[in-house]
C-alpha cells in the first residue's frame, strides 16, 4: 500500500506542475488534455491509450490500460477532472491483461495518468 501511495503522490506532484493543455512530463506518463487530445503512454512494463472528448459541458476519458511485463506490477490509469472528480480503472495484471475504462464529469480539461504499482 506504501508503494501505490507514494506513485500516486508523485504522479500527483508531476500533474501540479502542468501548465496549460496537452503537456506532458519528460516520461511520457501522464498529460493534462483537452477536447479531442489522444495519448499513447508506455511505461517499462505497462501501456494505455485514451481519448479525450467533450460534449454537452463534459469532458469523456475513454480508453484501455494494458501490463506488458511479467514483473509482479499492475497498471492501472489514474483521471482527475476540473470538476474534482478522480476516477482510477480496474487493475491491469497480469502480463497481457488489457482493462477497458470509461469516465465522464463536468468540465472540458483532465490530467490523465498511466502508472504502475506492486501487486
Amino acid at each position: 500500500m506504501r508503494g501505490i501511495r507514494a506513485a500516486l503522490t508523485g504522479l500527483a506532484l508531476v500533474g501540479l506542475s502542468l501548465s496549460g493543455a496537452a503537456t506532458a512530463n519528460a516520461d511520457g506518463m501522464s498529460a493534462m488534455g483537452g477536447c479531442g487530445e489522444v495519448k499513447n503512454p508506455k511505461t517499462s512494463g505497462a501501456k494505455a491509450h485514451w481519448e479525450l472528448s467533450c460534449r454537452d459541458g463534459k469532458i469523456r476519458v475513454s480508453g484501455w490500460v494494458e501490463d506488458t511485463d511479467k514483473d509482479g506490477q499492475c497498471a492501472k490509469v489514474k483521471a482527475v477532472f476540473a470538476s474534482g472528480n478522480t476516477e482510477f480503472s480496474r487493475a491491469a495484471c497480469p502480463k497481457g491483461k488489457r482493462i477497458p475504462f470509461d469516465w465522464a464529469h463536468p468540465g472540458s480539461i483532465a490530467s490523465v495518468y498511466l502508472f504502475e504499482y506492486d501487486a
